[in-house]
């Protein structure tokens, strides 16, 4: 709909167009036939009509031209429509002129046309640069005033209509022109004239801003560079007496008349040229100033040296020239400042203020300071209080507003500024809470804005490609979209980068245009060099902080790392708050070949939601900074593709910084960032140096963890090893007393005792001796066993015939302390074992079951086939083993703490020689007890089986150690 508008409004403009060219074509061919048919018989008529010809064809169409082009493109309708109707006046006037001798009809056109143009010139200057007949919200005066111009300009239309019908009248009756006509258009045109003259000081007078004094200031000069040399080369000199060039020659400059008409209503919308145009006008003041000043000393010399002339002629033109060479500089500087300073005020204003020397307190200038200047600056040179400026940070990618929004009155207009830039830019804008107050570079508005050569308003840079402005509508700005929100957005740059962003806001319904273009240039221009100094400490700054933090943990010793994990943590951490991100700490495991995480701190995102990556690869272990906007595709430092062992794509930047050391990997530190981020080298450099330092330290504390493990071990070891020689005298002490006992006995009654008696001494000596004997075989088995001195012979067994063959030998203490085994194994077993060895486990495990139950209790001893194994299980029913020491048991010297003062002797040797022996055969030995006293223990172990009477051949496997 707004399309379909728009193109409406543009066919009804250049139908007027097309309307005005024909209606001036039909005049240009009327005054065309009537000169050229009344001077054709004439030869010197011929050419002097030539000259009138061109003289109006070059008034007419510069007034058309103007006068079409405004009408076009001009954003305040109501003046494009008064200068229409003035201009097209003007063509009247100036195409049929030249026939007025000829035809007295044309003559009566002309005047027409020239009595119509001071109608809407009076017209015009009602409306611009500022309305003087809008009464809305004025004083009584201001009101008072426009109604004495309605009145005015209605008095000097009727005059006007009255004056050409009294024309129209006489020559209809083909009567001569009264002398009351003529006066009364004489005095007409001096008392509009004078209203006109009225007008300008009344519109200059009442303008409140500078732009509208300088569009004024401007229809000045073009009334001056047009009327001049009429004034200065024909009608002064006529009046006084002296030599003077034709009116045809010194009219020739009003063509700048509707030149310089056009220029003062487009000022505003022209994005470029401005300087030009400045140039141009100064020029022409230049060369006009000179003409009259070499006219005035010519005109002079002839006045005052007329009697020396025929004597004196060389000496004469010598003083000539010489006079006009000497003035001819002078001249051209003063039309340069006399046309600045009265034409284009605004522009040395701002040049004035751009040229004050600036005042720094201090040498070491923050980027908020250096972004305060430039937005005081810009708001007092731009008279808006809506001025952001935003500074590219490099290690995020964004231009970042500087100084901050506070929630002061002082950052209102900042922050309407901010979220309405925001919102056209379709970003989202919290108050309060995460205010975005940055602008990202893929944003397509500061792509095109960093290519530009020029500032662009707000919307040219966010116009799409397709949409591009073609032919004059690229240094015009006719109708924005965005309406009275086109702001203006300056490059501030330095060093050939584009290192921060201005945006002016809205300063009084007043659009930027091409002064204000140029004057932002030289603004940003002046501070540009200061903000690049202020970036630049900010940035040494922000490294030195950062190696400070990195390595404020120098001075901690390894001593104060219990664990390794504990030195993870405290390294993750001092990166995490280092570089205000998140950090992780993975620790790598060999035998898995997987990386475990062990540490994630900080405030950011994780890696990876997975706390174990697997499938670790040679180039895993290459340090790499990835880098970019988060969701967007991330750009490596490194060559090749990202880490192998990620099962996923990460969306946020990243350091990865693995820490190994001559093929010994310990693990990877990675530093996460949740906002847009890109490493400067000295960071990359600083990064680097503090992973090395964090593998160092690791490797450290792996060190003294594993010396002070080997050193915890030993001390246990050597505690046990006292342990046991206290419980080996202590054991081998009673057995021995016993045997001691009675051989004394036996020594000393011999020959009293009776037979039986005898024999029972025997009996007990020597089971004190057999006890003593597998006291002292276990020990010497946990030495062989350690040693790695004997060798397992694997054959196969029939498992009930060693478990017969271990009731017998027990046979004796089963039926003295009234005990009873329930075996539970098939005769068919056979298991892949030694046989000495597996009849000493079975012995073990039995004694242990006798020694730790109550006489009279029962032992079960079963065996059964699982797959590939037989478990061959003892269950008594006797005090149980508490769990926390069921894992400790099967370690040399150890014993429970409750059996260490009890009458059950031991060494806390024989559960060690059962695994040692169990696991030379391929098997293994495990507990299961509750721990409650009554519910007993159970042993069981497992051994490989065989097929009943197998043909296998013998097999020796040596002891591990």
């Amino acid at each position: 709909m707004l399309y379909a508008y728009r193109m409406l409004i543009k066919s009804q403009r250049l139908l007027v167009v097309l309307l005005s060219i024909f209606f001036f074509l039909f005049l240009l061919l009327l005054n065309g036939n009537y000169i050229f048919t009344t001077t054709m018989h004439n030869e010197a008529g011929v050419e002097a009509a030539w000259v009138d010809f061109g003289f109006s064809c070059l008034l007419a169409t510069s007034f058309l031209a103007v006068g079409m082009f405004v009408w076009v493109y001009a954003r305040n309708r109501q003046v494009a429509f008064r200068l229409l109707c003035l201009c097209m006046a003007l063509i009247v006037a100036f195409t049929v002129r030249s026939s007025v001798s000829a035809n007295k009809w044309l003559g009566f056109v002309s005047d027409t046309g020239s009595i119509l143009a001071v109608i809407f010139l009076s017209a015009f200057l009602m409306v611009f640069p500022k309305s003087i007949t809008a009464n809305q919200n004025s004083s009584s005066v201001t009101r008072y005033l426009a109604w004495i111009s309605k009145i005015y300009l209605a008095l000097i239309s009727g005059s006007g209509i009255f004056i050409i019908a009294a024309f129209f009248n006489s020559y209809l009756l083909q009567a001569k022109v009264a002398d009351w006509l003529s006066f009364s258009d004489l005095s007409y045109f001096l008392v509009t004239l004078t209203g006109i003259l009225g007008l300008i000081i009344y519109s200059y007078q009442r303008s409140t801003v500078h732009w509208e004094r300088q569009q004024m200031s401007l229809f000045v000069a073009g009334v001056i560079l047009s009327a001049a040399p009429l004034l200065f080369f024909t009608v002064i000199p006529r009046i006084l007496h002296l030599p003077f060039f034709n009116g045809r020659i010194t009219t020739i400059t009003l063509f700048l008349f509707p030149l310089a008409l056009g220029y003062s209503i487009l000022r505003y919308q022209i994005l470029v040229f401005d300087t030009y145009v400045r140039k141009t006008v100064a020029a022409l003041f230049g060369m006009i100033f000179l003409a009259i000043v070499v006219y005035v000393v010519v005109a002079l010399g002839n006045i005052f040296l007329i009697g020396y002339m025929p004597q004196h002629r060389n000496l004469y033109e010598l003083v000539i020239v010489g006079s006009a060479t000497f003035l001819s500089p002078l001249v051209w500087r003063l039309a340069k400042v006399l046309t600045e300073n009265v034409f284009f005020r605004e522009v040395v204003q701002y040049r004035r203020f751009l040229q004050e020397p600036m005042v720094i307190s201090d040498e070491t200038l923050e980027v908020s300071d250096a972004a305060s200047l430039i937005t005081s600056a810009a708001i007092y040179t731009f008279d808006t209080a809506q001025v952001c400026v935003f500074v590219f940070d490099e290690s995020s990618g964004q231009y970042r507003l500087y100084p901050g929004l506070t929630d002061g009155a002082g950052d209102a207009s900042r922050r309407v500024l901010l979220t309405s830039l925001l919102h056209t830019f379709q970003l989202p804008f919290t108050a309060r809470e995460s205010p975005i107050d940055y602008l990202d570079t893929f944003l397509p508005a500061i792509q095109r804005l960093q290519l530009a050569r020029r500032p662009l308003l707000l919307s040219e840079a966010i116009r799409s490609a397709e949409n591009k402005q073609t032919g004059l509508k690229r240094f015009l700005t006719v109708e924005s979209p965005l309406g009275e929100e086109d702001w203006l957005l300056v490059p501030i740059r330095a060093q050939g980068k584009m290192i921060g962003i201005m945006v002016l806001g809205e300063r009084g319904h007043q659009p930027y245009a091409g002064p204000d273009l140029e004057i932002a240039q030289s603004l940003t221009a002046r501070f540009s060099m200061m903000l690049e100094m202020a970036r630049l400490y900010a940035r040494a700054t922000q490294h030195t902080n950062l190696l400070n933090n990195l390595y404020s943990i120098s001075t901690m010793p390894n001593s104060a790392f219990n664990t390794l994990k504990d030195a993870a943590n405290t390294y993750a951490v001092i990166a995490a708050d280092a570089t205000a991100s998140a950090a992780e700490m993975w620790l790598y495991d060999e035998q898995a070949s997987a990386l475990q995480l062990a540490v994630a701190t900080g405030h950011g995102p994780r890696l990876t939601a997975y706390s174990r990556l697997t499938g670790i690869q040679e180039s895993d272990w290459t340090t790499r900074f990835v880098q970019g906007q988060p969701s967007l595709p991330v750009k490596e430092e490194t060559d090749g593709a990202l880490p192998g062992c990620l099962p996923e794509q990460p969306l946020h930047p990243f350091a990865w910084l693995p820490l190994r050391k001559k093929g010994r990997s310990i693990g990877v530190l990675v530093v996460t960032y949740g906002r847009p981020h890109y490493f400067f080298k000295e960071e990359m450099r600083a990064l680097e140096m503090f992973a090395s330092q964090c593998l160092a330290v690791l490797e450290n504390v792996q060190m003294t963890i594993a010396l002070r493990a080997a050193y915890e071990r030993q001390k246990e070891l050597d505690q046990l090893k006292d342990q046991f020689i206290m419980t080996a005298s202590h054991e081998l002490r009673t057995p021995l007393t016993t045997v001691l006992g009675y051989i004394e006995l036996l020594d000393q009654y011999h020959e009293r005792l009776e037979v039986e008696s005898r024999s029972e001494f025997i009996d007990k000596a020597r089971r004190g001796c057999d006890e003593l004997s597998l006291l002292v075989s276990n020990i010497m088995d946990a030495s062989r066993v350690n040693m790695d001195a004997a060798a397992v012979r694997l054959r196969p067994i029939p498992l009930a015939r060693a478990v017969s063959h271990v009731l017998e030998i027990l046979e004796a203490t089963l039926t003295g302390e009234q005990r009873t085994v329930q075996t539970q194994i098939a005769e068919d077993l056979y298991v892949k074992a030694d046989d000495v060895p597996l009849r000493q486990v079975l012995l073990n495990i039995m004694s242990n079951a006798l020694k730790y139950s109550p006489s009279g209790s029962s032992i079960i001893l079963s065996a059964i086939q699982k797959q590939e194994v037989i478990i061959i299980t003892v269950q008594d029913h006797g005090f149980g083993v508490p769990l926390e020491d069921q894992q400790r048991l099967f370690e040399r010297f150890v014993r429970l703490e409750r059996d260490m003062n009890s009458p059950v002797r031991g060494a806390g040797l024989g559960l060690f020689i059962c695994r040692r022996l169990l696991e030379a055969m391929g098997g293994r030995i495990w507990l299961e007890s509750s721990g409650q006293p009554g519910e007993g223990s159970t042993f069981s172990f497992a051994l490989p089986v065989v097929s009943k009477n197998p043909l296998i051949e013998t097999e020796t496997v040596q002891l591990p150690v």
